[in-house]
This record gives C-alpha cells, structure tokens and sequence, in this order.
C-alpha cells in the first residue's frame, strides 16, 4: 500500500486529491481544525500544524504540495517524493513580472504591464492592479480612477512590497490550460473555459467547462518547455477579439482540479504513477462540455456580491459536477459550514473569504 500525504487540506483540491488516492494511506495535513479534507472518508489521518516544518515529508512514498508555500518549502528541502520544478522555473512563474519578461522573450501576447515599487497613481485607467508574486485573487483590484488608486495601492505596496499594474484587457472569455510534465515532456494537458468567477471582476472560477483550445494549449507549451517545467501547473489566458493574452501562470495545483477528474484527466492518479513507479501514461483527450460548480462558497457569493439572488435561485437546478458535495463522500461538504464559519470569525483568515 502506497503512503501520501497531500498538503493544505482546507482547500477543494487537496480534497479531490485525497478522493483519487483510495485503496492508499492518506494523512491531510493543515493548519485550519475543520480542514475540508480531514473528513474525507479516504483519509486515514489528520495532522494538524503550524509550519511545514513539523511533517516528515520524507517518510511518505509521495506527497503531494499544494500551494506556494508547500511548493517553495519542498523545493528548499528537495523532496524525491514530490514533482517539483527547480527553484529558478518556480520563482519565474511565481513572480508575474518574471512572468511576462518571458512572454515578451517567447512573443506570447501579455497586457501592457509595469512593475511598480514606489506609490503612485499616474495611470491610463482603468488598470488591473495586483502582487507581483501569485497569491490567487488576493488583493488584486481593478481601479477606475486616481482616487481609487490612492485608497488601494499605498495598502498593497505595505503589505506586498511590489504590484502589477496592467491594462485591462476587454475578453470574450477566459481559458484555462493544465498541465502535468516531467522534466520538460508533457504528461497530461486539460483545457476549461470559465463561466462565473469570484470575485466577478477577475477570480477563480465558480462554475466551468471543459473545452479543447489548440492556440492556448500551444502557447502553455512553449512556457513550460522554455522552463523544461516538471510538476503541474495552470496557465490563464484572456480571450479578446485579437486573440489570447496571457494573464498568468500559476506554478501548483488549481482550485477547479474536480473538472479536469470528472472529464477524463486524473491529474493526481497521474502524478502519484510518476512518484511511485517512474512514469504514467500521457493523456491528452477528454470529455468535452462537462461543467463543475464551486457552489460552497464560491458560486453563492459570486451572486451574492452581484445582488443577483433570482440567478442564484436558478443555479441551483443547474446539472453539473461539483467541487466538493458528493454523494460518495458527503462530510466534506457538510463541514464546509462550519469550516466557513471559523473563517468567518478569524480576522486573518476572513479575507480569503470575502474579497
């Protein structure tokens, strides 16, 4: 039997993880009490922490690091049992300046960009502001004006020491690619195209459907070959009337990983066959037209926040897949409602929540 330990349990895709590694020990690790993943009924183990430090990662057949910062720490400690990128690939997607010094040496199309140190507001607006370094949809912010920008960007240069600020590029629709490689050779690739968003000027998906985009999918492997990427990773590109833009690349596992499962690429049966036996298959061909909702709490607030409560109503006769409710594993999603409630009432956590 295989041993993993999947980081950041908290999260819906730590949770999906751990529902593919079924006939293995699973132990969920995380620093939140009500984690979502502790009550999987495929965890054998909950381990509760408050730095990484505290894991011996090593002692499992494969483990697998789910955000920045589990990823930064495995590159640090240069874990076998983990698909890592190196340490120079990792901070070039990390850092989205980086990111778009890359585009601009690949030619792939990126938004008019500027790195900005030092507070002020002359801008064309509106811009798209946001840290330089990824931290998912966490301050960024489309500013409208000079008077907006003097109440947002003397608080994001405190707290994040560098932003972005970019043109806001007007799309049609917005794609995502994911990926799977092993030292530069592409394993797995999926493709969803995003439906609702929160925050619903510009956030992780709520509701999206798998889609095949030959233009995207061929520009994501021009990055991750130029990198010779090993791990996954999620590239997102804006589409206008122009063609695609790339938005950014994050350089870990994604929230809307249920969609890719449901569809046919099981990105984290994939990664433990790499771990463990050395290799898996490729698989590049899926289900087309499936749909995922993020309902608990991603799809709620997105109508709550656009006042759009007869929408909300309607979604929820919508047939689709789901991120965490299940019928095979309901505890996940029940313990979602106290899980919010604890990050509700945390100060340092409540605005993860509401953004």
């Amino acid at each position: 039997m295989v041993k993993a330990v999947v980081s950041d349990a908290e999260l819906r895709h730590s949770l999906n993880i751990i529902r593919q590694l079924k006939g293995d020990e699973v132990h969920a690790v995380s620093r939140i009490p009500m984690a979502t993943g502790f009550y999987s009924r495929f965890t054998n183990k909950r381990i509760r922490i408050k730095n990484h430090e505290e894991v011996n990662w090593e002692a499992y057949d494969v483990s697998f690091m789910i955000t920045d910062e589990a990823n930064e720490f495995g590159i640090k400690q240069k874990l076998e049992n983990a698909l890592l990128p190196d340490k120079k690939g990792f901070e070039k997607l990390r850092d989205k300046y980086e990111t778009m010094k890359l585009c601009k040496r690949l030619k792939i199309p990126y938004p008019k960009t500027e790195l900005l140190k030092k507070y002020k507001t002359d801008f064309d607006y509106p811009v798209m502001v946001k840290p330089a370094k990824s931290s998912g949809s966490r301050g960024r912010f489309v500013l409208k004006s000079s008077e907006e920008a003097e109440k947002q960007l003397p608080g994001l240069l405190k707290t994040f020491g560098k932003v972005l600020v970019q043109e806001v590029v007007e799309k049609v629709d917005t794609f995502g690619t994911e990926v799977l490689y092993v030292k530069g050779a592409e394993k797995a690739v999926f493709q969803h195209k995003r439906l609702r968003e929160y925050p619903v000027d510009g956030g992780p998906s709520t509701l999206r459907e798998s889609i095949v985009d030959e233009e995207t999918r061929e520009l994501t492997r021009q990055i991750m070959g130029a990198l010779k990427w090993n791990g996954v990773a999620m590239a997102e590109f804006g589409i206008t009337k122009n063609g695609p833009v790339l938005f950014e690349v994050n350089p870990r596992w994604w929230g809307s990983l249920a969609l890719a499962i449901h569809s046919g690429v099981n990105f984290p049966k994939l990664y433990r066959d790499v771990i463990v036996n050395g290799d898996c298959k490729t698989v590049n061909e899926y289900k087309i037209g499936v749909k995922c909702k993020y309902l608990l709490f991603g799809d709620l607030l997105h109508f709550i926040s656009r006042k759009d409560f007869f929408g909300l109503a309607g979604s929820l006769f919508e047939f689709t897949k789901h991120d965490v409710a299940s019928w095979s594993d309901p505890l996940p999603g029940i313990m979602r409602f106290p899980m919010a409630f604890y990050y509700l009432t945390n100060p340092e956590l409540r605005k993860f929540v509401l953004r």
